[in-house]
């Protein structure tokens, strides 16, 4: 089955699966592709190298313990360098889950 879900806090991202797991509820999410500046040479581009998932632990949803899995994407520049992709919105630099009222560190 194939769908999306949209939901407060994740609208710039996708939920492509929800699932049932002990203890809790697995939202697996991804952003859109977009095109990024290369940090090395500055050029731009929107070619995938590679994909990595991240755990992320997020608030609770319906009194249950809810974990994102994100799919990081990273890019590869026609000059060699690979990096990630930015970090969306509902996690800061600092390494917090940011819902749009407070801040949560997460793991």
């Amino acid at each position: 089955m194939n769908f999306t879900i949209k939901m407060p806090g994740l609208e710039d991202v996708w939920i492509t699966k929800v699932e049932e797991m002990e203890g809790g509820i697995a939202l697996h999410v991804e952003m859109p592709v977009k095109v990024h500046k290369c940090p090395s040479c500055g050029k731009r581009t929107k070619k995938v190298h590679d994909y990595r998932i991240q755990k992320i632990k997020h608030l609770k949803w319906f009194e249950r313990l809810t974990y994102l899995f994100y799919k990081k994407r990273r890019y590869v520049c026609s000059c060699g360098k690979r990096f990630g992709s930015r970090i969306p919105l509902f996690i800061d630099i600092n390494g917090f889950l940011w819902n749009g009222i407070g801040r949560y560190p997460f793991g």
